[in-house]
């Protein structure tokens, strides 16, 4: 199963599932996982509860166990095919334990965006663009020279890096048949430091704006610079602090205690929520649907100079809103 050109992805396609090459290395790592839980029983013998009670063992976060489950099922329906008639029994769903990220405050914002909280002033303005444009950071070590239009003070949002390096031609939750391409406008200060850094390096249109020696940035090299950059600021406390207060042992926290106070979370993705939570003081959510990617629409000829003037006028009047946005006295 999950094996390139295989019958089974070939079936995934053409019911719409997908089969990119990621995808399927992914679901290979569950099923090679299941082979060692359970691969020397009979499946026909396995049941739900079994499965459920072994997960109930394993130190895996609700989402990671909810796909192991979703791939199990999957194993079930393919045993139909090859002569074991089985039902699928019916599993129940972990829940998603996850701490969702939490927005920044506007004296945060402040303290955090700082140049000299950031090891270069690109890692500045990186984190800028992904606050003024609401991007997802996959989103941001993506962007090329050529999604940026500086008069139209728009940029198009056409694809994501993954951890790997591999940039799709498709935004977050899309496909190649269903990009889900979204344009965003950028506030003057945001432009004004793209167009400083992009000055400073030639580039062409399809370079990336945001690299070190050449290469894409490394999402963890970034998250590293982010949480850096939270403790410079005073918003995060250091590891160093922690263990010298005793709360910090042997890398866990063994208070009730973690690197932001009263627990929150703050990520390279708080940056998003912020955005949205600014912007949706002066939009309605149905306003702001084009402006997040969270819509069905595709743009089409996203580069054509009039289709981008045609998206710019359906957006809506947003100088107010992004003045306000990079405003971070105002809350």
């Amino acid at each position: 199963m999950y094996i390139p050109g295989s019958a089974h992805v070939e079936r995934r396609r053409q019911l719409g599932k997908a089969a990119q090459i990621e995808t399927l290395a992914d679901a290979r790592k569950y099923i090679n996982r299941i082979i060692s839980d359970f691969g020397d029983r009979p499946i026909i013998g396995i049941t739900a509860d079994e499965i459920v009670n072994h997960l109930f063992m394993v130190d895996r976060s609700g989402s990671w166990k909810n796909h192991y489950i979703a791939i199990f099922k999957e194993i079930f329906l393919e045993a139909a095919r090859h002569g074991c008639k089985i039902a699928p029994p019916v599993f129940p769903a972990f829940a998603l334990n996850g701490k969702k990220a939490d927005k920044f405050t506007g004296a945060e914002l402040a303290a955090f965006f700082k140049p000299g909280n950031f090891p270069d002033s690109q890692f500045f303005i990186f984190f800028l663009t992904i606050l003024s444009a609401g991007l997802r950071i996959g989103e941001a070590r993506a962007i090329r020279q050529k999604q940026i239009f500086f008069n139209e003070k728009l940029l198009i949002v056409d694809g994501f890096l993954k951890r790997n390096g591999f940039r799709t031609e498709y935004n977050k939750k899309g496909t190649p048949d269903n990009p889900k391409f979204r344009a965003v406008l950028l506030p003057d200060l945001t432009l004004n430091y793209l167009y400083t850094h992009i000055s400073n390096t030639p580039l062409k249109p399809d370079d990336l704006i945001f690299t070190i020696e050449g290469k894409p940035i490394r999402q963890e090299f970034a998250e590293n610079v982010f949480s850096k950059a939270l403790i410079k600021a005073g918003i995060a406390h250091s590891a160093a602090k922690l263990k010298k207060e005793g709360i910090l042992k042997s890398g866990h926290i063994t208070k009730k205690a973690s690197l932001i106070p009263n627990d929150r979370k703050l990520v390279p993705h708080s940056l998003r929520y912020t955005y949205v939570s600014r912007m949706r003081l002066y939009f309605s959510a149905k306003e702001l649907l084009p402006m997040t990617g969270h819509t069905t629409e595709n743009m089409v000829d996203y580069y054509n100079r009039k289709n981008i003037e045609d998206i710019k006028k359906a957006l809506p009047p947003a100088n107010t809103a992004l003045a306000a946005l990079l405003d971070f006295s105002a809350e």
